[in-house]
């Protein structure tokens, strides 16, 4: 204790550089890493409004590329909703008890299969992202969904069906984490956050169309009232493509393929002009480099087999983690919101009416995010999140034991809504901010592919058991289904508790260092960081000089030498490295 203050505990939160990323600073002029760390500096000062002022461009992008998503969240609501719709049973439907429906099998397999695709097309895009860019994988995308599409509309059986949804599902999945990578990289600190969760509106967005479409072709009884919401999807893709064709391609990509030059044109390109100074987006470009020679300690081939080795594992654990809490929060007891309340007792209009409220939730809810991004940590949003989703399940599960009535059915209703709310206002949006933000940069893309793939197989299990927690002809639980999901989301809070650190405001260089110097999780924000290398330039030829003298008898220089040697000493606690 000095003067009341503990020494030993402040210096305890600072942590630096460790050994072994000191000893893999690549051979890049030091003076320009010190500027490419200053501009990072900068950009963590900005405001919102600053970093939309001086990066729109880059924003715009990010959202253009993003917009894909509403193909996906447009159709995923789409089948979850035409198990309720009168054209879709008349053309599908089975009786059971003198009414029509989707067997349960149907109703699992049809989600699933699109899962199943998207799992394919999650591989394709960790592969094609990383060796040919964002751009040519987004067009390449683009074209085979217009060419999937046509399955679908022209489905006679239920079995065509699940062709159709497992072709769409491919370029479906290369679209989920294209865009999280790519938003990721071309924003700058302060609209990362931001844009990464714009991914939620688009799902959030498809499903708000969609319940519209859908609320439009529930008077229609001929097959046209479920081919249309299927035609409509290919408003989508030639635009999309003809855009990108234009679109910049991610600098920090561009880098790690050592085309430093056009990382620096992209630079420039993505901020408003005249924004950065002379030698700055060079800087920029340096800093990097810089980054990246950190990630190759754990990272050297960018592959599969090394997101599970050394520091690495423990951010692909949390990978995997935040995407299936997404899930198995209770969120997706709201997917079959429709056929729940008609099978309550709700008319099919009534029933469609609460789905496009319901829907209009994810546009809502995203809008709140973004509030709370600018104030709240996102580890503090998922953890509120899984907390206030939980106080709605109950009472969901209560409302199960109680006789029909109309108020019972609107309370049930309610409860939907405000479950989809919270969903959109915290796990939703955050989950995306928290994984384009937590892999290694040479891990990216493949890093999210697999937290998505980890994703996609637990909403395949989840979708399997929720069609029969519903379905009259199976386990018929409905409402109490909310139980089993309270379970699980207790679980879920357990785990982000102890697990998700806090991901936002930091540079992928200072994430490196927190993760490399083992920071408990809860404490990443207590902690400061110190890049000696970026922050005052170490020239790489002095440092393998100081490893060299290292090894030299000191007692046999003479007085001249001893004074070259004691210069390139390094102060004590300079270089503050574990502390524990």
């Amino acid at each position: 204790m000095v003067g009341g203050i503990n020494v030993k505990k402040t210096e305890n939160l600072s942590v630096g550089l460790t050994d072994e990323q000191l000893r893999a600073v690549v051979d890049v002029d030091p003076e320009l890493v010190r500027i490419g760390y200053q501009v990072i500096e900068k950009q963590k000062q900005e405001t919102f409004r600053q970093a939309w002022k001086n990066h729109w461009r880059a924003a715009c992008w990010s959202i253009f590329l993003t917009s894909a998503l509403f193909m996906e969240g447009y159709d995923t609501a789409v089948i979850n909703s035409f198990f309720g719709l009168p054209a879709f049973l008349n053309s599908f439907g089975i009786k059971v008890n003198g009414k029509l429906t989707i067997p349960a099998n149907y109703q699992s397999g049809l989600t699933n299969i699109a899962y199943v695709g998207q799992c394919i097309g999650l591989f394709i895009n960790g592969y094609c992202q990383e060796r040919f860019g964002s751009r040519k994988a987004f067009i390449g995308g683009m074209i085979l969904m217009t060419a999937t599409i046509f399955l679908a509309v022209f489905a006679v059986s239920l079995n065509m069906l699940l062709v159709a949804e497992l072709a769409m599902g491919i370029p479906w999945g290369m679209f989920q984490t294209l865009s999280t990578a790519y938003a990721a990289e071309i924003c700058p600190i302060q609209l990362r956050g931001y844009l990464n969760a714009f991914a939620s509106v688009g799902y959030g967005g498809g499903s708000f169309i969609s319940s519209g479409v859908l609320k439009a072709c529930s008077t229609i009884t001929g097959k046209l009232g479920w081919q249309i919401p299927y035609i409509l999807q290919w408003v989508w893709p030639v635009p999309l493509a003809l855009g990108c064709f234009f679109a910049p391609e991610s600098a920090w990509w561009l880098a790690r393929h050592e085309r430093y030059e056009d990382a620096e044109k992209t630079i420039v390109r993505c901020a408003k002009p005249g924004f950065y100074a002379e030698r700055e987006a060079a800087g920029f470009v340096a800093f990097m480099r810089h980054t990246d020679a950190l990630e190759k300690i754990e990272a050297a081939n960018g592959s599969w087999k090394e997101m599970f080795m050394g520091v690495n594992l423990r951010r692909t654990e949390i990978m995997m983690g935040v995407w299936m809490v997404q899930l198995w929060n209770g969120n997706i007891i709201t997917g079959l919101t429709v056929e729940m309340l008609e099978d309550a007792g709700m008319s099919v209009a009534a029933a469609f009416n609460m789905n496009l409220v319901l829907s209009a939730m994810s546009i809502i809810g995203v809008a709140i995010s973004w509030v709370a991004l600018s104030r709240i940590g996102r580890r503090h949003i998922y953890i509120a999140g899984i907390v206030l989703e939980a106080c709605c399940l109950l009472p969901i599960g209560i409302l199960g034991s109680i006789p029909q009535t109309p108020t019972r059915l609107n309370a049930m209703g309610g409860l939907m809504i405000a479950i989809n709310l919270l969903f959109h206002f915290s796990l939703g949006p955050v989950c995306y901010s928290i994984v384009g933000e937590l892999p290694a940069s040479r891990l990216r893309s493949r890093s999210i592919v697999l937290g998505r793939f980890v994703y996609l197989v637990s909403a395949i299990i989840g979708t399997q058991l929720r069609a029969r927690m519903i379905a009259a002809d199976s386990w018929n639980w409905q409402e109490k289904s909310a139980y089993f999901w309270l379970g699980c989301n207790l679980i879920c809070l357990t785990w982000t508790f102890f697990r998700l650190p806090e991901t936002g405001g930091f540079s992928f260089a200072e994430l490196d260092i927190l993760f490399a110097n083992k920071v408990p999780t809860r404490k990443f924000k207590q902690y400061k960081i110190k890049d000696e290398v970026a922050e005052i330039g170490v020239d790489l030829s002095e440092k393998q000089n100081i490893e060299h003298m290292e090894d030299v008898n000191v007692e046999l220089m003479d007085e001249t030498e001893r004074e070259e040697v004691a210069a390139h000493e390094p102060v004590p606690g300079a270089r503050p490295n574990v502390l524990v």
